[in-house]
């Protein structure tokens, strides 16, 4: 029988590619779909591979608003599941303002 996590929800973003370009870690991107395929292993973490439970942003795809939009998802998925259990990972840069100490993570479009 095959065994799956149905009360998983997973937001993923790899920023690899930048508008800028000194700015792009292709790495990051190859680190996001590693943590997904770990994620959506039946033996290991056995979230279902589908949209409803998995979401992946990276390169372009990875803008201010489509992460905004994606939390927001992860949100509605995790307040509609009452033993949800939800994951953010985010790989690229960040940047720390040193007049307030508040750290951003940087997106595709920065």
């Amino acid at each position: 029988m095959k065994r799956i996590f149905t009360h998983g929800y997973s937001l993923l973003i790899g920023v690899g590619q930048c508008a800028e370009p000194q700015l792009s870690l292709p790495v990051t991107v190859k680190d996001m779909q590693v943590l997904r395929q770990i994620l959506v292993a039946p033996e290991l973490c056995a979230y279902p591979d589908n949209d409803q439970h998995l979401r992946m942003l990276h390169d372009e795809g990875a803008t201010q608003q489509a992460i905004l939009e994606s939390l927001e998802w992860l949100k509605a998925q995790a307040t509609a599941d009452s033993e949800a259990t939800a994951i953010v990972y985010y790989s690229g840069h960040g940047w720390l303002e040193s007049a307030s100490g508040n750290y951003y993570l940087i997106p595709h479009d920065f």
